[in-house]
């Protein structure tokens, strides 16, 4: 059965609930027939991708694009396409880990800065006990394909990549062939959050969708990056005006 899309500035996101998801990827582990490369697409990733036909082939080859955060939301309903269920990347590494706790999986932690995979793979231990931790590695290693080789030879079933993007979904499409049965994910920051080197937002932040905010306010060297989703909101609205003309064309036409 064909997955339902919204198509978000080109970037085809999966119309899907989390439940869905977990489902999907708890059969392929099971079956141990494919990997999956998921990509978590923000209005960051997505509008970087708009820019660049590289990054954005990378992406085109994950198997599920996921709706990452509230701008991504609201883009479908701007386009009155509106997408199930925002699932985003932190709250997916902690229902990746809870999985993982219960199946007794392993997880290889690969990115961010010198100590900080291994404090995340540490308290990911403390959180969810049955994990089994395939191994950890700096993202200031390396990226090339002796890094790769090493962590596949690691035969992990969840590869967390904190990388940042668009690095991390390049380097997923590029050597997620070494993966025959492993779950790749770009995880971005996650890793300072679960390392306890950042906080996440309150939950009063979370459900009032100003996560962004709380980021902007405490970490105001993210304000360039923010700038986008304005540009971002309206690259939006310029697709809708545009799928309207095309739509009073062809009302013309028949």
């Amino acid at each position: 059965m064909t997955q339902a899309k919204v198509l978000i500035l080109d970037m085809p996101i999966d119309n899907m609930s989390k439940t869905n998801l977990l489902n999907i990827v708890d059969n392929e582990l099971e079956q141990r027939e494919k990997n999956l490369f998921i990509v978590t697409a923000n209005p960051e990733i997505i509008m970087s991708a708009k820019k660049s036909p590289s990054y954005r082939d990378s992406i085109l080859q994950a198997d599920f694009i996921v709706p990452d955060g509230s701008g991504v939301m609201m883009a479908s309903d701007i386009l009155n396409d509106s997408l199930q269920e925002k699932i985003t990347g932190y709250d997916l590494v902690h229902s990746f880990l809870s999985y993982a706790n219960d199946k007794k999986k392993s997880v290889y932690f690969f990115g961010s800065k010198d100590g900080v995979a291994v404090d995340a793979a540490i308290n990911s231990i403390k959180l969810y006990p049955n994990v089994r931790i395939a191994g950890t590695k700096h993202g200031y290693s390396g990226h090339g394909l002796d890094i790769a080789e090493e962590i596949a030879a690691t035969k992990p079933d969840f590869v967390f990549i904190g990388l940042g993007a668009p690095l991390q979904e390049k380097w997923a499409a590029e050597y997620k062939h070494l993966f025959p049965n492993s779950i790749l994910m770009g995880v971005g920051g996650s890793f300072d959050v679960l390392s306890g080197k950042t906080k996440r937002a309150p939950q009063f932040w979370l459900n009032n969708n100003l996560e962004w905010m709380y980021r902007l306010i405490t970490q105001p060297v993210r304000g360039k990056r923010m700038l986008q989703l304005p540009v971002f909101v309206a690259e939006v609205y310029k697709q809708k005006w545009a799928n309207r003309k095309v739509y009073v064309k062809r009302e013309r036409h028949t």
